[in-house]
């Protein structure tokens, strides 16, 4: 049986972009993957050797990656705990810019859709809970799991994050619509209150 060669991240990134510019951007940021999603075009234009052309190349791998992603995110139709809605929005790891989204569920935790609320820092007072409640009472939800992610790669819960589930659970019990949980995303780990701090929903 022939054995397949092994292929370093230099030499495969070295079919795209000159090998001296891959040595540089693997030196630099580890692994393929840290590579093709958390460097933005604008850094990669700034790697001697990379011109339009180049860039084009990568961002099709970017996309294809993308979009695999995606796919595997269709084909978990079922989030009934904290691993797979760890699982679920694993895609915000690496966002640069934090990202509230709404996850909205059937009464057999089955996904009914998905809502992106908002981009930048998540607070107690903006007007996304509303915006939540109403995705939900669009789709005909049962419940709801919300999630953000630290860019800072850090998923300890601010102040203002358990203020926002404390928040998020009183306007579901108000409107009778279960908040199951409120999951942080972080590359070094990640955080879910109902597994936590599952004394917040007994509080309200």
């Amino acid at each position: 049986m022939e054995h397949k060669q092994y292929v370093s991240d230099e030499e495969l990134l070295a079919a795209f972009i000159p090998k001296e510019s891959a040595q540089k951007l693997v030196q630099e940021y580890a692994s393929l993957y840290h590579i093709f999603t958390r460097v933005s075009d604008e850094q990669l234009q700034q790697i001697a050797g990379i011109g339009k052309a180049r860039l084009r190349k990568i961002s099709m791998v970017k996309e294809v990656m993308e979009r695999m992603e995606e796919e595997r995110r269709q084909q978990l139709t079922e989030v009934s705990d904290d691993t797979a809605a760890f699982a679920y929005f694993k895609f915000l790891e690496d966002k640069p810019k934090e990202e509230l989204w709404a996850l909205l569920l059937n009464a057999k935790n089955q996904v009914l859709g998905r809502k992106l609320i908002s981009v930048g820092t998540v607070n107690a007072s903006w007007a996304g809970i509303r915006e939540v409640y109403h995705a939900a009472i669009q789709h005909l939800a049962f419940g709801i799991i919300l999630a953000h992610n630290h860019p800072s790669g850090d998923s300890t819960p601010s102040l203002e994050d358990t203020n926002v589930t404390r928040k998020m659970i009183q306007a579901g019990k108000m409107l009778e619509i279960q908040f199951l949980d409120h999951v942080i995303i972080g590359r070094h780990g990640n955080y879910s209150f109902y597994a936590r701090q599952p004394e917040l929903w007994d509080r309200i």
